[in-house]
């Protein structure tokens, strides 16, 4: 019967939705896990305290090696502590878990390029494709067509461009 009343909702529909709702957040949500010890780590990341947020990812995975958010993000502290070489280690450990994981290869190929290896950069970068992040995938194919062309790539402005095409994808998230 269509009285112009909406239905009534079950709890069942209505915890179904929360939980919905609940799983959205989440994704969107910053942090990479409940344990207080990796809450820690994701606050001294966000504050720029890289070496202590190193220190306390790497106690997370001494308890849960296997913890993807927790290798992502020490990989990143890493990097951003011009430790490449050691970050690229944490990811080549999160690829070992997750195959084909964009994240690590984005990243691995920006350390390459941080470290002036362009070439490493570009043969890691062939391997990243993540349509979630457009303005990403968009600076790293013209990277790779300047490549293919024959052009001589600048490592440092290899870099640049994509730290600045991360940045722009961050604020369409928000």
């Amino acid at each position: 019967m269509d009285d112009g009343k909406p239905d009534k909702l079950s709890r069942r529909d209505l915890f179904k939705g929360f939980m919905r709702q609940l799983r959205r957040q989440e994704e969107q949500d910053e942090s990479s896990g409940m344990a207080p010890e990796v809450l820690k780590a994701d606050w001294l990341l966000r504050e720029g305290k890289y070496q202590e947020a190193a220190e306390a990812y790497a106690r997370c995975l001494d308890k849960e090696p296997g913890h993807l958010e927790a290798l992502r993000r020490l990989g990143f502290c890493r990097m951003k502590l011009n430790q490449t070489e050691e970050a690229r280690r944490v990811w080549e450990k999160l690829k070992r878990y997750r195959p084909g994981d964009d994240y690590a290869a984005l990243y691995t190929g920006l350390s390459h390029a941080m470290d002036g290896e362009a070439e490493k950069a570009v043969a890691v970068w062939r391997t990243y494709l993540n349509i979630k992040q457009p303005l990403i995938q968009r600076q790293v194919n013209l990277i790779l067509a300047l490549h293919e062309r024959g052009d001589q790539l600048d490592p440092a402005q290899m870099v640049r461009s994509i730290e600045e095409a991360i940045l722009e994808q961050k604020k369409t998230r928000r």
